[in-house]
């Protein structure tokens, strides 16, 4: 494992040893309060966030979750790798903005009443810290769903502070009709800063300098951090154990899965078409279809499709699966299929190397970056292009052969996109310190 302060020297920016690296969590903190388990973005984050605060003292991670402060570094150290047991106890921090307490439940009231309390108390007294000139501030999730957050990091750059900057799609620009809400204006707002911005792809840095060009905004460094194949807190290519209770009317049956929110998007309503054709054709020789993922945007064809299914049809619905189920869904089904339109990344065709499975994928935008020589891959506009994809890997021979590829290939891990991120850290810090006049830099280095 990487060390952020081996990298940083004796100091971060100008203060001194102590100096610390601002991580901003505050939508892990939204998600949680409204869902028990993480979308793609989330787990993105959360896997870099710990290699981050794993490696280093000074790695502050922070929430700023209605406009509260909180240090989150006790939650992540004590939560390891159990995501669903962090989402509980961010629900445990911050009360549930929905939620109304009921006269038949006393306790209910009593700990809501308690949060919303609490919550009060440390808006007042809990303030972020005045971010400064060699100060670094490093955003990595959905800056445009907090409107504090976007203002955090004007302050801290026209205060000269370093901002380090993820950008994981530029989809409320390049493709609105995709979005459930209109951000455009937040990435606008983030993409006019003099931020170090950092994508995962050269097709997301291709995306990014045409943005900034239209914009007319000053040069800005960018550079290109692939994300991982792990599937994190699994070893590779592992097998299937026992399927979760829920999934157990699965096991036994040869299936093919699909990973993803279900919103427009993803293509899920032309997928089940496919589907439904396939099995007019093929008849009982047709895997079933796994969907999983939770409920998105603007696909309600699709989730009245799903909605409506029968338990014993050749499609099945795995609403909102915790992280052990989609590993058990990975490990256990024949291939994925990712019909997606548009992807920043793609994280389950990554995910479904990593258990040795080959995948059915879409051939847009970032997606071949992540699978390589190692998927099919198929135009996600047309049926007949998906359709030839599932039927040449229903092949066994033919998956035979992916999966020996599969096996043989280099694939990344979390700890390799953190040391990554570190190196870029380090080296803002580096110059942090060297743009300081001499008289502070002399004070820094005696701190």
């Amino acid at each position: 494992m990487f060390l952020v302060g081996r990298f940083f020297g004796p100091v971060v920016g100008g203060r001194g040893a102590s100096s610390p690296l601002y991580l901003d969590l505050s939508d892990i903190v939204e998600h949680a309060v409204w869902h028990a388990t993480g979308a793609g973005i989330q787990r993105v984050q959360l896997e870099a966030a710990r290699g981050l605060v794993h490696s280093d003292p000074n790695v502050v991670p922070f929430s700023f979750y209605g406009n509260v402060w909180r240090d989150l570094r006790t939650v992540i150290e004590e939560t390891g790798s159990d995501n669903e047991r962090l989402h509980a106890r961010l629900r445990g921090y911050f009360p549930y903005p929905g939620a109304q307490p009921s006269l038949f439940e006393p306790r209910q009231t009593t700990r809501l009443a308690k949060a919303r309390l609490g919550a009060l108390r440390d808006r007042l007294v809990r303030r972020p810290p005045r971010l400064q000139a060699g100060d670094i501030l490093f955003v990595g999730g959905q800056f445009w769903m907090s409107k504090a957050i976007t203002k955090l990091c004007q302050r801290a750059a026209a205060r000269g502070a370093n901002l380090i900057v993820l950008i994981h799609d530029l989809i409320p620009l390049t493709h609105p009709q995709f979005t459930g809400h209109d951000f455009a204006e937040q990435y606008w707002r983030m993409l006019r800063l003099p931020a170090h911005f950092i994508v995962t792809s050269s097709f997301g840095a291709s995306e990014l300098e045409a943005a900034r060009k239209g914009l007319g905004a000053p040069h800005a460094a960018v550079s290109v951090v692939p994300l991982a194949h792990e599937f994190p807190g699994a070893l590779r290519d592992a097998p299937p154990l026992d399927p979760p209770t829920e999934l157990a009317h699965l096991a036994g049956s040869p299936f093919v899965l699909c990973v993803g929110t279900v919103e427009v998007r993803k293509n899920h309503l032309l997928l089940l078409s496919v589907w439904e054709e396939l099995e007019a054709e093929l008849g009982q020789r047709l895997p079933k279809l796994v969907v999983a993922g939770r409920r998105g945007w603007k696909a309600d064809a699709a989730l009245h499709k799903l909605d409506a299914l029968p338990r014993s049809g050749r499609i099945v619905f795995a609403e909102a699966p915790s992280d052990a189920a989609l590993g058990w869904l990975y490990s256990a089904c024949l291939f994925t299929i990712f019909p997606s339109l548009f992807e920043g990344w793609g994280l389950p065709v990554g995910e479904s190397l990593w258990f040795g499975k080959s995948c059915a994928a879409s051939n847009t935008s970032s997606i071949p970056t992540v699978g390589g020589d190692l998927c099919v891959y198929f135009d996600p506009r047309y049926p007949a292009a998906i359709k030839a994809a599932v039927r040449r890997l229903l092949d066994p021979d033919v998956r035979r052969s992916f999966e020996a590829k599969i096996e043989a290939a280099k694939l990344r891990t979390w700890a390799e996109v953190a040391s990554d991120l570190g190196g870029i850290i380090a080296a803002k810090g580096r110059r942090a310190l060297s743009a300081l006049p001499r008289r502070g830099r002399l004070r820094a280095a005696s701190s």
